[in-house]
């Protein structure tokens, strides 16, 4: 046993007085976890907020009031920062030099070209049509109906271009600008919709005009009307816009939170990798038969070896989930964390085991372990969501602990228990007795 103790602590001290080792197991994956949190969010939450947006409008009317009122809604929620501007050109320049995500361009007469029949409705009829209420429309005259149709028809046999709402968006801010895009998209389509709905009023009272030429009763609800009551149900505190997705735990998702877990678990593959070459390397070197000439028996010889890798695997992780912890991240309960970071090791090391135990050199294995690591981790989502991945890919991807390893953190980063995540340990548990068993057949040839 003391032999086997003075083996794995001589792996130990030998990798952490490594300096370049340590900057590859250590530093790299930190700085590359603070890269991406940086890259896609802000500060420790790594959540969009205050993305900066001007917003240019040349209509001032009903509609761009709206699509204006639900804009700084999202500025009180912080999701956006808003900059009202009255010169094009200065405002495409700051896009240009990427100091704002994007510029919203409100076209003049927007309202009028969405509701053409209103200039009109309020300058031969003095109404406006867009303020009336269910009341209102239904206390008309007969004579004011007909003059109401009459406009209307005029104004849908000359269907004017639609209004375009231009967003001069920074190729920079990617995200940024596909969240300002699905926000005013979701206004303009409930403009399109409620004005849709009007439509099919006005053509109904038309089409009951020609027929009859009698008394009509109009039931038309403007949305825009305060006394529009429940049917109009688009408020701006109803509009179903949402940002975030909150997870479980209370915590929405965090480019920082999935980095950390997924970066560690890239470079602890590394490690491991590089860790059991050098038992190839120490056969070279003659290391290894002196060990095996020795009164150590071989087993305890292997065991010790691999025990030492195990435990800098388990460092490597636990200093790389403290250090990401102390600037924001989140990887799950202590103590299930501390669990999953066992079995993900022990698992790693069976595979730098089996690349050890069958390759021919110490440069056959660093390259088979070098294109296995960077392989499993491109189709396990160590470099974006596992969840954008096909589902194909995220099933073969489980022959890799990467995969069981993200998909660990992922729930536990989510709120899920020891008793949630049991079923995946007990996976990643069987894939690592496979890995050492192919391991062991090819590890009798050198410690025969």
């Amino acid at each position: 046993m003391r032999k086997l103790i003075v083996m794995a602590f001589k792996e130990i001290m030998v990798t952490f007085r490594d300096v370049g080792a340590l900057m590859s197991m250590i530093l790299s994956p930190l700085l590359l976890t603070l890269a991406i949190g940086a890259a896609f969010g802000n500060g420790g939450s790594a959540t969009l907020s205050d993305i900066p947006v001007l917003v240019l409008d040349r209509d001032q009317g009903r509609f761009s009031e709206e699509l204006r009122s639900v804009l700084d809604k999202q500025q009180e929620e912080e999701l956006l920062a808003i900059e009202y501007v009255s010169e094009e050109a200065a405002a495409r320049e700051r896009v240009e030099a990427d100091e704002v995500a994007a510029l919203i361009i409100i076209p003049q007469n927007m309202s009028d070209t969405i509701v053409p029949i209103a200039p009109l409705v309020e300058e031969q009829l003095g109404m406006d049509i867009l303020g009336m209420s269910q009341e209102d429309i239904a206390s008309l005259t007969t004579e004011e109906q007909i003059q109401l149709g009459r406009i209307s028809q005029q104004t849908l046999e000359e269907k004017p271009d639609p209004a375009v709402v231009e967003i001069f968006a920074s190729p920079d801010y990617q995200i940024s600008a596909s969240v300002i895009k699905g926000i005013v998209q979701s206004v303009l389509e409930r403009i399109n919709m409620t004005m849709a709905g009007m439509n099919i009023i006005i053509e109904d009272l038309i089409q009951q005009q020609t027929d009859s030429g009698s008394d009509v009763s109009i039931d038309l609800v403007n949305p825009f009307s305060a006394e529009s009551g429940e049917q109009g149900n688009n408020t701006v505190e109803d509009l179903p816009i949402s940002i975030q997705v909150i997870s479980p735990s209370g915590r929405s998702f965090s480019w920082l939170d999935y980095s950390a877990a997924s970066m560690a678990i890239l470079f602890l593959m590394f490690g491991v990798t590089s860790g059991g070459r050098t038992l190839l390397a120490e056969k070279r070197l003659g290391t290894l038969p002196r060990l095996l000439v020795s009164p150590t028996k071989s087993l305890v010889i292997l065991i010790g070896k691999m025990a030492g890798i195990v435990l800098t695997g388990i460092l490597q992780v636990g200093i790389l989930w403290g250090a990401t912890s102390l600037i924001g991240a989140y990887w799950g309960p202590a103590g299930v964390v501390v669990v999953a970071i066992v079995a993900l090791v022990i698992a790693a090391t069976g595979i730098g085991a089996l690349i050890s135990a069958w390759s021919k050199s110490p440069g056959q294995a660093g390259a088979i372990g070098a294109a296995f690591t960077l392989i499993g981790a491109a189709a396990s989502g160590s470099f974006l969501p596992r969840g954008n991945l096909p589902q194909w890919l995220q099933t073969i991807s489980f022959i890799t602990p990467n995969a069981w390893g993200i998909e660990i953190f992922a729930r536990l980063q989510s709120g899920g228990t020891l008793q949630e995540i049991w079923p995946l340990l007990a996976g990643l548990g069987i894939l690592t007795l496979v890995y050492y068993l192919i391991a062991a057949f090819g590890f009798r040839r050198d410690f025969q």
